[in-house]
């Protein structure tokens, strides 16, 4: 009995064993919460069916609400789609567009429908508020749904989703600590930094038949209290006291894709926190060095460390805005291994950056 009750105690243990010092990425850490203030709210349930929905300040072509699965939907009414404009002053930063989309499977035409959710930014003026290129033309902050597919901006694709005809699908859009963060789902498929102000918000439909796109639920908050920066452990980053001050390590696939040294757009979070690890740490050298593991060629993996040493420390320094005279930049490939290169997890721990803090 006893050794019966010890191995389900071993048992039970395992998979904190297995996920202890896994990678924790903002997609798989983040999930979605509206703000506390409620600035727009509509589920489209007074708009009589055949009407055109009240509380919007611009549109363009003709659109109706319908009623689908008992529930009361805005949908284009010709095959010409359709354009629909709030105007908020949202400003820079702590609110959030949430809405549901429905691909009317009985309108299906060859094609898929696009629609997109576009936050406007571009108007300088109280006249020019809605001043955007055409829904076709790509603007830094659109959610666009193709109906095999979800891009965002000018980054394209961000996630592929299978032909979703009459499944409803719930986006949220949140911008908090001037990150502009997309969420399908309830999870987050991808973040990028968020410049200018928003003056409100656009949805347009086209390459669509009538009643192909269905909207509803559409609700835009405010986040009165700031958002929280992230830990470093949440992020991944190891943090190691040493005889001459600090270290700190960051995994491979926190920073860069497999066998690139361009960091990719959820580094740019991680590296923020660092930067104020080293506000808050002064030191008078800072060592930054690349690992990599032991596949490719010695040559090879001494140039790729060093690149994405450099692409850390050009971040810190021009978006940290920490002092450049004291980074000292390293790559050295394979060498100093923290793990076995016999498994993929052990190479994986191996690619890395470490970044030294030097204060003696």
């Amino acid at each position: 009995m006893a050794k019966k009750i010890l191995l389900i105690l071993l048992w039970l243990m395992l998979p904190a064993t297995l996920y202890a010092g896994g990678l924790v990425t903002g997609k798989s850490r983040m999930r979605f919460e509206p703000g506390d203030k409620v600035l727009f709210s509509t589920d489209f349930r007074d708009c009589p069916v055949g009407e055109f929905p009240e509380g919007f300040d611009k549109f363009e072509k003709a659109m109706e609400c319908v009623k689908y699965d008992e529930h009361i939907w805005i949908a284009p009414s010709t095959d010409n789609g359709m354009r629909l404009w709030k105007k908020m002053e949202l400003g820079d930063d702590d609110f959030s567009i949430s809405y549901d989309l429905l691909i009317n499977p009985e309108k299906k035409k060859g094609t898929w429908p696009k629609m997109k959710l576009r936050v406007l930014t571009e108007g300088k003026s109280e006249k020019e508020w809605d001043k955007e290129a055409h829904p076709a033309v790509g603007m830094p902050y659109d959610v666009t749904f193709y109906g095999d597919r979800v891009e965002v901006g000018q980054i394209g694709r961000v996630k592929n989703t299978g032909h979703l005809a009459a499944k409803k699908l719930h986006f949220d859009l949140e911008v908090r600590r001037h990150q502009f963060r997309v969420f399908m789902e309830g999870k987050r498929l991808v973040s990028i930094p968020f410049k200018g102000k928003a003056h409100g918000f656009e949805f347009a439909v086209w390459e669509s038949p009538a009643y192909g796109v269905l909207i509803s639920d559409i609700l835009v908050t405010r986040y009165t209290k700031k958002e929280a920066k992230p830990t470093p452990e949440k992020l991944g980053i190891g943090i190691t006291k040493t005889k001459e001050g600090m270290k700190l390590t960051v995994p491979e696939k926190v920073l860069f894709d497999f066998n690139k040294f361009v960091l990719k757009s959820e580094a740019k979070e991680a590296l923020s926190v660092v930067a104020d690890i080293i506000r808050a740490h002064p030191a008078r050298q800072i060592v930054v060095t690349g690992y990599t593991d032991n596949i490719g060629s010695d040559e090879y993996n001494l140039k790729l460390s060093l690149q994405r040493a450099q692409s850390v420390a050009d971040y810190l320094i021009y978006c940290g805005k920490v002092e450049s005279e004291i980074f000292r930049i390293e790559g050295k490939g394979k060498a100093e291994p923290v793990a076995s290169n016999a498994t993929e997890e052990g190479r994986a721990k191996n690619r890395r950056v470490e970044i030294r803090l030097i204060s003696r």
